[in-house]
């Protein structure tokens, strides 16, 4: 069958072959968005009574999404009015509302941009009894003291230790033995540390290890004429190196940047491992402001009272207790730790200057709304003789809660500091943190995409379209035409999308 490739119908079935095209293009993509849309629903309605499996509820803004969905609907609009335009012949009225489309996917876009700023910026905490914070303002930083003995991977080695060591970076010397006393047998100059020289100390003892290799193979082949030499091998080679320090030193990192960290040493991606201890300064992770408790997935008999959040909840950073003390009174050993830590007052503080900072108290709000917040539902639900909803009473922000009895507004920004030992995972709100959003990374950011190139497609009809229109006006129609198609597409895909993510 021959295809034409003018723009004209085909006589089989009355359509341009661009527009069979678009229309089996959209067909895919609706199987695509199809299957995604119900793996969600399947995890979405299979989530409830798992420990691990709890839902987020009320993490994205309806008013936010709304506005979305009204700009994408608006365009679909202009889309309509500039083709209509084209039929009309008049390609500048065209111009005025294709750009208005174009207008809206970026303000679409930039919202969406918004939207992802904030959840890279809102941090969760789970901790070992899956209790659960939200908040602002983390610091995963952790410190150790004391280093002296350092043990390196030759082959991965990229001295992203020497990065974070606090004050001067101190020398090393090689471990060449053990002594049968058990002590280091030290190489005699000490040297600075870098990839070159890591290099050098790999090539000089494999080099060692080969002759000593080769000898013996020499060796045996002289008391065995029957001996067949063993060939060298690079994997034969040495693989990890023991270092001594000149002097203690110590090292502040985020946490998230170590392969493992123990109360006496910490190891970095690079497996590079250090013997220390963890600095009194960074006993845990730091949550500035907390404003969602989450227990419903939380092992404690008694969540409303016992769980580990109300333990920590309230408690700073020593890092925010000296800040508070230390401005006027510090001496100069203070003074000098603050700056081996790189502390910095103003992110630091946690207190607006025209109101007294009381975490303790803060803690005790917290608590009081959460439990307010719990009663509320149960009281509710119990004058229209319904079951209570296990999910409602556990789940709830603690920023801000009207207790009627009392005719008061409360309200709330606590700290928490989790020691290290009780966290059982962290992260900002990417896909990392749980199921729910890395399918609404995948899903909203898929479709980001898509308003993109078809922002692209239809911007290109109007800034480049002139020429192809005084040619052939229809030719120009037809391909508005299935620009639109794939356009109203992207806006019927975020009509399903709104409700499924920020009203389910």
């Amino acid at each position: 069958m021959e295809i034409p490739f003018e723009v004209k119908p085909r006589p089989d079935t009355g359509l341009w072959n661009a527009k069979i095209g678009i229309w089996l293009f959209l067909a895919s993509e609706v199987m695509l968005f199809g299957g995604l849309f119900s793996g969600y629903l399947f995890l979405r309605l299979g989530s409830a009574g798992d420990a691990d499996y709890f839902w987020p509820q009320g993490v994205l803004s309806v008013g936010f999404g709304f506005l979305n969905t009204l700009i994408l609907i608006l365009s679909s609009v202009f889309v309509v009015v500039a083709w209509l335009q084209l039929r009309l012949r008049n390609f500048e009225k065209f111009r005025f509302w294709m750009i208005l489309v174009v207008l809206c996917a970026g303000i679409f876009l930039v919202n969406k941009g918004f939207e992802y700023s904030a959840k890279f910026k809102h941090y969760g905490i789970k901790l070992s009894d899956n209790s659960i914070v939200e908040g602002h303002g983390i610091d995963d930083t952790i410190r150790y003291e004391g280093i002296k003995e350092v043990t390196i991977d030759l082959a991965r080695f990229n001295g992203q230790f020497l990065e974070n060591v606090d004050g001067d970076t101190p020398k090393f010397r090689e471990v060449i033995s053990i002594d049968a006393e058990g002590k280091s047998v030290l190489g005699e100059d000490p040297f600075e540390l870098s990839e070159k020289k890591v290099g050098e100390i790999e090539e000089r003892r494999n080099n060692a290890l080969r002759e000593k290799h080769l000898s013996s193979n020499e060796e045996k082949k002289d008391n065995d004429p029957d001996f067949v030499p063993i060939r060298w091998l690079p994997a034969m080679g040495v693989k990890q190196v023991s270092l001594i320090a000149d002097k203690e030193f110590s090292i502040q990192i985020s946490r998230k940047k170590l392969r493992k960290s123990f109360p006496d040493s910490v190891k970095f991606r690079d497996q590079s491992s250090l013997k220390g201890t963890i600095s009194k300064l960074t006993p845990g992770l730091y949550l500035r402001a907390v404003d969602r408790i989450d227990l419903r997935a939380t092992d404690s008999d008694n969540p409303e009272t016992s769980t580990l959040v109300w333990k920590y909840l309230g408690q700073e950073s020593l890092l925010q207790g000296q800040a508070d003390h230390g401005s006027g009174d510090a001496d100069d050993g203070e003074d000098k730790d603050h700056a081996a830590i790189g502390y910095n007052e103003d992110e630091q503080k946690v207190k607006d200057d025209s109101h007294p900072h009381d975490p303790k108290k803060e803690a005790e709000t917290a608590k009081k709304i959460f439990l307010g917040a719990r009663d509320n539902v149960l009281k509710e639900v119990k004058e229209k003789e319904k079951e209570a909803d296990f999910g409602e009473t556990l789940n709830h922000s603690v920023l801000k809660w009207t207790d009627e009895e009392n005719d008061e507004v409360l309200k709330s920004h606590a700290p928490i500091l989790v020691p290290w030992e009780d966290v059982k995972l962290y992260s900002n709100f990417t896909p990392k943190w749980n199921t729910y959003y890395a399918i609404y990374f995948t899903l909203t950011g898929l479709h980001g995409l898509h308003v993109l190139l078809g922002a692209l497609v239809l911007l290109y009809f109007a800034v480049f379209g002139r020429k192809l229109f005084d040619e052939d006006p229809e030719h120009m129609t037809n391909r508005v035409e299935v620009g639109g198609l794939f356009w109203h597409f992207v806006d019927l895909v975020w009509i399903f999308l709104f409700p499924i993510l920020y009203l389910m």
